[in-house]
């Protein structure tokens, strides 16, 4: 009894573990900086969405590291970044540390509505994105200037950039 309960124990621990690793990628590590939650963003002049990559023999250098991608996503609250979410390319913002930070600043808008966000990062030759483990909320609405739901479809929208 006590050494099944041990195997379970360890596949419960290697289960949790892989499911917080990305697949075969470079990066060491990145995240969503900034904000944790935002509303109307294009609304506010100068609002920014900040994330952080970590990637050893390349960000730690001064200035930008060569080959690595950022872009923000957007997605239905509560589900899981992937390609069906819209991703926006990020621009490289300054170095912090060790790290490289990216940004895009808000001069978009999605449909109204209440959205999930986070960066993801590529470093190239990878077949795989490392994605930031935080999520940010957004709320969009019609009073701002965003696109009604009504006139923009998500995959026209996801065309769109």
């Amino acid at each position: 009894m006590n050494l099944r309960r041990t195997l379970l124990l360890a596949a419960a621990l290697l289960a949790l573990g892989a499911a917080n690793v990305s697949a075969q990628t470079s990066i060491g590590w990145g995240n969503l900086q900034w904000p944790p939650s935002v509303v109307d963003p294009a609304c506010s002049s100068g609002e920014g969405f900040f994330g952080q990559v970590w990637m050893d023999g390349v960000t730690n250098f001064a200035g930008q590291g060569v080959g690595i991608t950022a872009e923000l996503g957007f997605g239905p609250v509560g589900s899981t970044p992937d390609g069906t979410w819209l991703w926006i390319p990020a621009d490289y913002n300054v170095d912090v540390g060790n790290n490289d930070e990216y940004v895009v600043w808000a001069t978009f808008y999605l449909p109204f509505g209440l959205y999930d966000y986070t960066f993801r990062y590529r470093y190239d030759g990878d077949p795989d994105w490392y994605y930031a483990a935080e999520r940010g909320s957004a709320e969009f609405t019609a009073a701002c200037g965003a696109v009604g739901a009504e006139t923009m479809t998500w995959s026209a929208l996801k065309k769109a950039y």
